[in-house]
């Protein structure tokens, strides 16, 4: 509706200093014969009257440019689109301040020549005449601005709003977010048993806690739905959702075995990487974390082998 009457408005008003800057530009046309004798004035007229004819070009793109951004409301309430309804409000702007413009262009027309506007005046209408016009374009434009940007701002968080909605209500994006979920879960565990970092832990340890609740919740969901969601299926889906639950139990415990265990030699039992690399200087080597130790040293027992 502000779309609307904004359109209307405007245009009907932009219409009437359309129509007064046209006669104002014929009048100087007329004045640019009469004095075609004079060199001097013939200039500055032929120049006021280049300026003033150049004017209506934007005054019609002006009227164009408002059943533009009505177009453009339309679509974006149709399209429920937020970006487009960002566009329109810059769009707006601009409008409002091409109308503060086109006030500076219709008052500095003419010159401070006192000769030209003398015959201005007494000859017939100005481009200025169209000034109470377009300050009524230019306030209906600023509340037009300040309109949309409110409404722009209701109709965002509605619009943000449904789209949230959608897509909670998607499948595959309940799908993709619990593989993603649990994997950086998963991520985050291994990544605090291995280098003892109890903030990790915790992490893991909380993330269990809460999907724990929304498995007890699914419970609840799937034994108590009034609507049969789930008929057909719900003797699998409460099977599947109790051993998740039993499992999360298990891996809770465990994770919590594993943060008493740290600072206790878990480190390095997990990081300890042994490979055993044969005859290096006619001896068997351990190599251990860069640190090399002789088998024989390491196993205390020397023996030897001889064929009879």
């Amino acid at each position: 509706m502000v779309s609307l009457c904004q359109a209307i408005i405007v245009s009907v008003l932009e219409s009437f200093v359309f129509v007064t800057h046209t006669k104002a530009a014929n009048r100087i046309l007329e004045i640019e014969k009469e004095v075609k004798d004079d060199h001097g004035l013939l200039k500055e007229f032929t120049d006021i009257y280049a300026l003033a004819k150049s004017m209506s070009i934007y005054h019609i793109l002006f009227i164009v440019s408002q059943f533009f951004q009505l177009g453009l409301c339309a679509d974006a309430l149709y399209h429920q689109n937020t970006i487009q309804l960002i566009a329109l409000s810059l769009f707006i702007f601009a409008g409002f301040a091409f109308s503060a413009i086109q006030v500076y262009q219709s008052t500095s027309l003419i010159t401070t020549n006192g000769t030209i506007q003398e015959i201005l005046i007494r000859e017939g209408p100005l481009p200025k005449d169209a000034v109470p016009f377009e300050v009524a374009i230019i306030v209906v434009m600023f509340i037009s601005s300040i309109s949309f940007v409110y409404l722009s701002y209701k109709l965002y968080q509605e619009f943000a709003l449904v789209v949230i909605l959608e897509a909670l209500s998607d499948l595959y994006l309940h799908i993709v977010l619990s593989l993603l979920t649990s994997i950086g879960m998963l991520i985050v565990g291994f990544l605090g048993v291995k280098s003892e970092k109890k903030v990790y832990m915790y992490l893991f340890m909380v993330g269990i806690c809460a999907a724990e609740g929304y498995i007890i919740a699914k419970i609840v969901n799937v034994t108590e739905n009034p609507n049969n969601k789930y008929r057909g299926t719900k003797n699998f889906v409460t099977f599947f959702l109790c051993v998740c639950l039993v499992l999360g139990v298990v891996t809770f415990i465990i994770s919590f075995l594993c943060l008493r265990n740290f600072d206790k030699g878990l480190k390095y039992h997990l990081s300890r990487s042994t490979s055993l690399t044969s005859n290096k200087n006619g001896q068997n080597v351990l190599d251990e974390n860069d640190r090399e130790y002789n088998l024989e040293t390491v196993n205390r027992t020397t023996q030897r082998w001889s064929l009879d």
